[in-house]
């Protein structure tokens, strides 16, 4: 039986990632910072870890602020000794603040590196040192495409993401061979989650969190590494493997919501860089 663990993992899309790899067959270790579910912020690593056991699952709880290194660096360590391995992982912890530079405090940026980033580089460190020496693992990252129409209106907190995002592209250089891979993914549309719930987002426009835990639940499946190092959007992988149906996904079922992303992304391909250097 194969074991994911799923940071940031108490509501959302974290919540239905867990959800979705439990329900076909994976231990999981539901991580994240919030442990009492209440009205204002509903949803804990409690909440989650019922919803599965409740289902015939397998997990367990671990508290864990993505702003702790000591925190990040135990979670997973608890996770490996307790299911006796770990074949998946998936940073999904996250700060948001889609605001302008000059509207961004540094105190505000700072909370965006140290959860988006550092949160993601302090868990690969530590799944990379066991992943590398059996020769296996998947490490999926929720981060963007690299493209210039991101930035607009929240540099800020696409510095930070980005930032996952060019990690995810060098690091799957290092990755080659190795049997290890680490891909991110993206959603297409507006989510539906707690943030655009309390936002008052119209469901016109959104898809349930199901979408983009069908597509984590193919990458940890693929049995390739085909993906590694790659920056993919979640409606267009599952078109690649096949889905067409993506009405089931729909918030409101009359209506199918427009797209955030655009359907093609310019070419980072580190191949032709290189063949360029090699030529000067």
């Amino acid at each position: 039986m194969k074991t994911a663990l799923v940071i940031g993992a108490s509501r959302g899309i974290g919540r239905q990632i867990a959800l979705t790899l439990a329900k076909n067959g994976y231990n999981i270790c539901v991580a994240a910072k919030t442990t009492e579910d209440s009205d204002k912020l509903p949803g804990s690593i409690h909440t989650v870890t019922k919803e599965i056991q409740e289902s015939g699952g397998n997990a367990i709880p671990v508290q864990c602020n993505a702003r702790s290194e000591n925190e990040i660096r135990q979670t997973v360590k608890t996770c490996i000794n307790h299911f006796g391995g770990l074949d998946v992982a998936v940073y999904n912890a996250g700060a948001i603040l889609w605001n302008k530079i000059m509207e961004t405090p540094f105190k505000r940026f700072e909370l965006l590196l140290d959860v988006n980033l550092r949160g993601a580089y302090v868990m690969l460190e530590e799944v990379l040192a066991y992943f590398t020496k059996k020769n296996s693992g998947k490490v999926i990252m929720v981060s963007p495409p690299i493209y210039s129409r991101f930035f607009k209106g929240k540099t800020p907190y696409s510095v930070s993401k980005m930032g996952v995002s060019i990690l995810v592209q060098g690091l799957g250089i290092e990755l080659k061979d190795t049997g290890v891979a680490v891909t991110s993914l993206w959603p297409a549309t507006a989510i539906r989650s707690h943030v655009t719930d309390v936002m008052g987002l119209d469901k016109k426009i959104m898809r349930t969190p199901d979408i983009f835990a069908d597509a984590c639940l193919n990458i940890a499946q693929e049995e390739s590494n085909r993906l590694n190092g790659q920056c993919l959007i979640d409606e267009d992988y599952l078109r690649s493997v096949g889905i067409t149906d993506f009405a089931q996904y729909r918030c409101d079922p009359e209506h199918e919501p427009p797209r955030m992303m655009p359907r093609k992304f310019p070419s980072l391909k580190v191949a032709e860089e290189e063949e360029v250097t090699a030529k000067l």
